[in-house]
């Protein structure tokens, strides 16, 4: 199967957009956020855990520079469903104003409507866009929310922030379900986090929490082991996700090994708080609205970057 026709499979369960790019960076991009890249009888192959892995459908010794649509390997195999359901749940005919990508986070408004995501780590790589030649405001924000069915964490981060924008908004969305109104964050968590389990740079939170292990790629002290992730979070009693895996494409493989976990929260500023995160096995979801939109606008060209500011944002919440 070539490239084109990957990328009319795809169009074919309700997605017109396409991540071009060469085969061997596209599978790199799944590395990095989880999924298991092998190969079987000459064919690539895409898996998770100990799921048996998917052969791509793109021909025996596909070449490495074969063009491809990245987010729709992942598709093609059954996968990726998480974002792209959250991209078409974004039900609205608003059309972006702006579309601001800072140093720390990125912010996407759309008249009344304007929701944040992180920022991708920049590196030590030159000059990158995402823009196409034509401006990127002026579309409407279900098309930008489609950008979250990229492997490009750039183009994720906009996607991300068109997402929220529709979700999170005070009082939450329209038939959206009911938000919660108890504690916020970590605060939901009973003294000292026996048995949890934390996904993501939540260091503040263990001064509190100090039963509670992380999971990080450079271990310290108590710290877990990244190789050692998927057996932990299929025992944690509870774990705590950052929304910044959803920014880089690993949430979706968290869940699946945490899928055992009885009490699974995503928590932080770029946290789409919306009911269909449920299906995929969260318990709970903490993000932020935008009350203050020129203050944030300020904020992210300063390169602020503790937004969760009650002077320019409020907490959502919603139980599943």
């Amino acid at each position: 199967m070539k490239s084109s026709d990957v990328i009319m499979c795809e169009q074919s369960v309700g997605i017109g957009f396409s991540d071009t790019m060469p085969l061997s960076v596209a599978l790199g991009y799944l590395r990095e956020a989880g999924w298991t890249v092998g190969e079987r009888n000459d064919y690539h192959t895409i898996g998770i855990g100990e799921a048996r892995p998917v052969a791509l459908p793109l021909g025996r010794n596909a070449s490495d520079d074969l063009p491809v649509n990245g987010h729709g390997l992942l598709r093609a195999v059954g996968r990726g469903g998480l974002d792209r359901d959250l991209a078409l749940s974004v039900a609205t005919d608003a059309i972006v104003d702006e579309v601001m990508v800072g140093l720390n986070w990125t912010m996407v408004s759309a008249g009344s409507l304007t929701g944040i995501a992180r920022s991708p780590d920049r590196g030590t790589q030159g000059a990158r866009t995402v823009r196409d030649g034509e401006p990127i405001a002026g579309r409407p924000l279900r098309e930008l929310a489609l950008w979250i069915c990229s492997l490009n964490p750039l183009r994720r981060s906009i996607g991300l922030a068109a997402v929220n924008a529709y979700w999170n908004r005070q009082g939450g969305v329209p038939g959206g379900g009911l938000h919660d109104k108890g504690p916020w964050g970590f605060a939901r968590f009973d003294a000292h986090g026996e048995g949890l389990v934390i996904v993501g740079g939540f260091r503040g939170a263990l001064e509190r929490l100090n039963r509670a292990r992380v999971i990080e790629r450079e271990p310290k002290d108590n710290d877990i082991p990244a190789a050692k992730a998927p057996e932990a979070l299929r025992e944690a009693p509870a774990v705590a996700i950052t929304a910044q895996t959803l920014m880089n494409g690993s949430l979706e493989p968290l869940l699946h090994h945490a899928a055992g976990c009885p009490r699974i929260m995503v928590v932080g500023p770029s946290t789409p708080v919306a009911p269909l995160l449920c299906s995929y096995g969260v318990t709970e979801i903490c993000g932020l609205g935008i009350t203050d939109p020129e203050q944030v606008a300020q904020f992210i060209k300063e390169t602020g970057t503790m937004i969760a500011l009650d002077s320019m944002t409020c907490q959502l919440g919603l139980v599943g």
